[in-house]
């Protein structure tokens, strides 16, 4: 019988412990207003340094139209990685991706270079995202 108290002694505490459904954060507002400052000073820089990779470099005639037939190419490939066309005379550049470390953008070279055997990687501003 001692037993059967303790058990449901236990049962009704283990509840008592469960019963709680909301969670209430105390934020001082001081590391509110510096959570804010960060996020929109991130937001007026928009670039930082960082990585992309490069899978076409072309001049020549009709060198932006290819340039711009391979970036849809590759987008309707890699939905997912974001694809950029430049221009540094003389060359119309495809390069892909946002990436802050090297080794980000290591991780997808070897996903594409089978269809991009020449792509490399090389440093650029990238785009900050949230």
């Amino acid at each position: 019988m001692r037993n059967f108290y303790l058990t449901i002694l236990l049962i009704f505490l283990g509840l008592a412990a469960f019963a709680q459904q909301n969670v209430r954060y105390d934020v001082e507002p001081i590391v509110q207003t510096i959570q804010e400052d960060y996020i929109k000073t991130w937001n007026k820089i928009g670039e930082v340094n960082g990585y992309r990779i490069q899978i076409l470099a072309i001049t020549g005639a009709n060198s932006r139209t290819t340039a711009e037939n391979e970036r849809s190419v590759f987008a309707a490939r890699y939905p997912e990685t974001p694809s950029f066309l430049s221009y540094a005379e003389p060359y119309f550049r495809v390069r892909v991706g946002n990436f802050a470390t090297r080794l980000e953008a290591y991780k997808t070279l070897l996903d594409i270079q089978e269809n991009y055997p020449n792509a490399y990687i090389v440093p650029d501003k990238i785009t900050y995202i949230e």
